[in-house]
């Protein structure tokens, strides 16, 4: 299931055509849309972004000053325009954290339910940060609301052979410990024990089953596969290991102005002014005169950022 899951998330990524791509010099511009001409690019660090035909960002890549990869995020979408998830990766393309965005994101929803009566409903477009530590698990999950004000995280703990011992549960910004668990995994026979602790040090519940089902670990069952995160463990293992290799020569533009490339295979710099169903109008680079031209005579036309505008 998860395996056909992560299949999915990089048929969005990565098995849909990238259609352009764009620079720009920091991310105040990215988020703005100032776009950083082609050219301009080099000897500086800069942001690369890669979108769709939906015009969305598929890709994202921090480049230095000596062109090399600093590192990347990768954005997955429901239905074409929505995101859902946004992946990390450092340098390396190793995974370093994974952002899942809205209200029904399960360990938010748990997290939420401990805290409902003292809080503002604020998390329609809240998020959820996964962030691993340096044995690539789990350190952490930080909750943003829709303001990007941090309400909670959820710490995890783990024992010398990796295995997880205990959860803490922390509203913030005031730092208070609302709900934490401990665990106890005996490896050869399987059995496993469970203690769950409220917000005043009080016991609310003790398991102790052997090779139990997932569902029965905790009195509030955790939105978890066994005692490990493997859902998220699963997803990012995967993104480590794709060899991706982006042709992003065939996108970079090699001109300061528009480039219109036409049916029988002639090329022209133009500054493009209007384009329509019926007819493109622009002005050849060096003439002053505006000329029109009927569409079904243009093959392509890219502009100086890097965009497909046509077709």
């Amino acid at each position: 299931m998860f395996k056909i899951f992560i299949f999915i998330i990089f048929s969005i990524c990565y098995g849909q055509q990238i259609s352009f791509m764009r620079f720009y010099a920091n991310d105040h511009d990215y988020l703005s849309d100032n776009r950083l001409l082609a050219t301009e690019r080099f000897n500086k660090p800069y942001i690369q972004v890669f979108y769709n035909d939906n015009k969305v960002p598929i890709i994202r890549e921090f480049i230095d000053l000596e062109e090399n990869l600093v590192n990347k995020e990768i954005f997955e979408y429901k239905n074409e325009k929505i995101l859902i998830r946004r992946y990390f990766l450092d340098s390396e393309q190793n995974p370093d954290s994974l952002i899942q965005y809205g209200i029904e994101e399960p360990w938010s929803l748990e997290f939420r339910k401990v805290i409902k009566d003292r809080t503002k409903n604020y998390f329609e477009g809240q998020e959820s940060k996964f962030i691993l530590n340096s044995s690539d698990q789990i350190q952490k999950i930080v909750f943003s609301n829709v303001q990007g004000f941090d309400y909670g995280e959820i710490k995890f703990i783990y024992n010398h052979l990796g295995l997880l011992k205990g959860e803490i549960w922390i509203t913030l910004p005031n730092k208070t410990i609302i709900r934490r668990f401990l665990y106890d995994v005996d490896m050869l026979t399987g059995r496993k024990e469970i203690w769950e602790y409220g917000k005043n040090g009080q016991e609310i519940s003790h398991v102790a089953l052997t090779q139990p089902p997932a569902s029965s670990l905790y009195k509030t069952p955790p939105p978890r596969i066994g005692n490990r995160l493997d859902e998220i463990s699963i997803i990012l293992e995967d993104i480590r290991s794709q060899d991706i290799d982006i042709p992003f020569d065939v996108f970079i533009p090699k001109t300061d102005f528009d480039l219109m490339v036409l049916t029988n295979t002639d090329s022209l710099m133009i500054d493009l002014l209007n384009i329509d169903s019926k007819r493109v109008t622009f002005k050849i680079i060096g003439d002053t005169s505006a000329l029109t031209m009927p569409i079904f005579r243009v093959e392509s036309i890219t502009s100086k950022y890097g965009e497909r505008i046509y077709p």
